[in-house]
């Protein structure tokens, strides 16, 4: 495990989630580094939205690795939690109240941010793996054109960063969101049924150059992917391309 910073909770947003699985947004406070932690590697290091922070839960040296919803430049760190059932790691995180710490450390995500990127941008997430990309739009003062497509069970239950989502769509940030909630009737499925309903529209932007972020489970990431080769076709583009092309990024958990 690399050396671990302290990390003060300023904040926490609780959410119902899945029955047995309630989910909560931490927002910790960032304790920038100063020149002489820098020289000696001490200190949280520089982040952003996408990267990867390794929670080291008490009585253990395996550390936890969560997507992070910031970058140092929002002046905090956030990420957002599903409890596990047995998880060592989530149930310490779930139980911190203000003013509780944690050890952590940052892990680079290569390939997964956004740095820079002028083209249109398709956000694909389901549950928690809308993490990154929410800390995606919050940074997006450029009004680069980003189009969300969030799937999750319940809008009364699991719909994660709700107020500030709908707040960036009326900045700008955001220019476009499309939501499915699978377990409610006439929910719309799941966020791969949103992409076929959309194809045109998904084509189009692919056609433009758009670079596409997909975030959540690994059946979920498999049928995006399967959507997204069956609209794309009659392009003749693939997402094994636009992988090779460096526009198509996953992070699966």
């Amino acid at each position: 495990v690399p050396p671990t910073t302290t990390l003060r909770l300023l904040s926490r947003q609780d959410y119902p989630g899945a029955e047995g699985e309630p989910t909560v947004i931490l927002r910790f406070a960032w304790p920038a580094p100063g020149w002489r932690d820098r020289l000696m590697g001490r200190g949280l290091a520089r982040f952003q939205a996408g990267d990867l922070i390794g929670v080291v839960p008490p009585g253990s040296a395996v550390p936890r690795y969560y997507s992070l919803a910031s970058g140092s430049d929002d002046g905090f760190v956030e990420i957002c939690v599903r409890r596990m059932d047995g998880g060592l790691c989530s149930t310490h995180l779930h139980g911190l109240e203000a003013g509780g710490t944690v050890q952590a450390f940052v892990r680079d995500n290569p390939g997964f941010a956004l740095d820079g990127v002028r083209k249109p941008v398709l956000l694909i997430g389901a549950g928690t793996g809308v993490a990154p990309l929410a800390g995606f739009i919050r940074r997006n003062a450029r009004r680069t054109p980003m189009h969300l497509y969030f799937g999750a069970r319940d809008p009364a239950r699991d719909f994660y960063f709700r107020p500030e989502i709908e707040g960036w769509l009326r900045e700008g940030r955001l220019a476009s969101l499309k939501t499915v909630f699978s377990r409610i009737a006439g929910g719309g499925g799941y966020v791969q049924d949103a992409l076929r309903r959309d194809a045109a529209r998904v084509r189009e932007l692919v056609s433009k150059g758009a670079v596409l972020r997909v975030c959540g489970s690994r059946p979920m990431a498999r049928g995006v992917a399967e959507a997204l080769d069956a609209i794309l076709g009659a392009t003749g583009l693939s997402v094994r391309q636009l992988k090779t092309a460096g526009r198509y990024a996953e992070d699966v958990f």
